[in-house]
């Protein structure tokens, strides 16, 4: 596979120009709120919710199903499956406008045809889910508001009553009416990367990527939600903790404050290979997610010990890419243990499907013989070393 096509050339047909000093002398224009007060600042807290916390007795009664199929699974170490997910990951696209260099869609290593979903194809999806799913996730390998009808996706699925959220390079908050279009859509929370406190910094990873850009945009959401009196979207930050900035976070705390978002979180990086971890991973080890390294250069994950061979995302969520396959999780980033496509099966079918529970089966007869589980943040005990909440703080 010719990798330069992804690293060198910018996409043609996504709606996205590099003309970055006109939009963002455009982001200036947003209105505020006449109200004398700081918009950035007074407004409600977004409501969180727990998909594992029941709102009906059908709810309860699948998770109930749930975690019994899953403790019966483990205490027998044969694959049983009660109930329906109570999340499900749906990847609106695969393709990206920025070129980070661990991201398989950034970097070229994705070897899976890559494509946007339709809005026929997205609703086809969600009418097929099952009413228990409480969170939707809206992203996996590629920027979601490269879609031209997302924010109409997301309507649609705010009718199901899901809290819904997506995750996001920030490239996009520029113009009013778009960001008005993304404010009063209804989704819940937006996940903003933000891994640097300077341009020097921030492009060293989000290579392609313009940091004015996105904090204006993160300011104009923030202003957003102030005039239209709504306490969401919950705006959230996330910083990726790596060597070149890890002496940013005390700026990044203030820069979050400023900009009037509601959370701010530190993640720990994943890497793949000793070169990975040497170019990015922080030298001390409070925040990386590994204890240390093999003697063939992999590292080992940080995580608990109590069930060495387990999953319970295995037996509560599920992945749903742009091109309808269903994968296991979020770190098939290739597909490549596909239990389906839900274009043209029942969701049911495939959740409960000899595929799905062949891959259940693997794991809990060996986690090791997975290779996209080695690294996985199941039981991760360092995924989030700090994370500040702007209502509390």
């Amino acid at each position: 596979m010719d990798k330069s096509k992804y690293l060198n050339d910018k996409p043609t047909d996504l709606d996205f120009d590099r003309r970055e000093e006109k939009e963002i002398d455009e982001l200036d224009d947003f209105p505020e709120k006449s109200s004398g007060l700081n918009p950035l600042v007074n407004r409600p807290p977004t409501k969180l919710i727990s998909p594992f916390i029941p709102k009906s007795f059908s709810q309860f009664l699948n998770l109930l199903k749930i975690s019994s199929s899953l403790g019966l699974s483990l205490l027998t170490r044969k694959a049983y499956i009660w109930g329906n997910p109570v999340i499900v990951h749906i990847e609106p696209t695969s393709l990206c406008n920025l070129h980070c260099p661990l991201c398989p869609s950034g970097n070229g290593e994705l070897t899976r045809e890559r494509s946007k979903m339709t809005f026929e194809q997205f609703k086809t999806i969600i009418d097929k889910l099952p009413s228990t799913v409480r969170m939707l996730l809206l992203w996996n390998q590629g920027e979601p508001f490269l879609v031209k009808d997302f924010t109409r996706m997301i309507r649609y699925a705010n009718q199901k009553s899901m809290y819904i959220v997506t995750s996001t390079n920030g490239h996009f908050f520029r113009k009013p009416e778009e960001v008005e279009n993304i404010v009063a859509s209804g989704i819940d929370e937006i996940i903003i990367s933000l891994d640097g406190a300077d341009q020097e910094s921030y492009q060293k990873y989000r290579i392609g990527g313009n940091l004015e850009l996105v904090t204006k945009g993160v300011r104009n959401l923030a202003k957003e939600k102030s005039r239209l009196d709504l306490n969401k979207p919950l705006i959230h930050l996330q910083f990726i903790l790596m060597k070149h900035n890890i002496s940013q976070r005390e700026q990044m705390i203030r820069m979050g404050k400023e900009m009037g978002a509601d959370k701010l979180s530190f993640k720990t990086l994943q890497v793949t290979n000793w070169k990975q971890g040497e170019d990015f991973l922080p030298k001390d080890s409070t925040f990386t997610r590994y204890e240390g390294k093999t003697a063939d250069g992999i590292y080992k994950t940080k995580r608990r010990k109590l069930f060495p061979n387990d999953c319970l995302r295995l037996w509560y969520s599920a992945v749903i890419n742009c091109d309808g396959q269903v994968s296991p999780c979020c770190f098939d980033k290739d597909g490549q243990y596909s239990t389906g496509n839900l274009f043209d099966s029942e969701f049911s079918s495939i959740w409960r499907g000899e595929s799905f529970q062949n891959f259940r089966q693997t794991l809990l007869d060996s986690r090791f013989a997975l290779e996209m589980c080695q690294d996985c943040t199941e039981g991760l005990k360092n995924l989030y070393p700090e994370t500040i909440d702007y209502h509390k703080s």
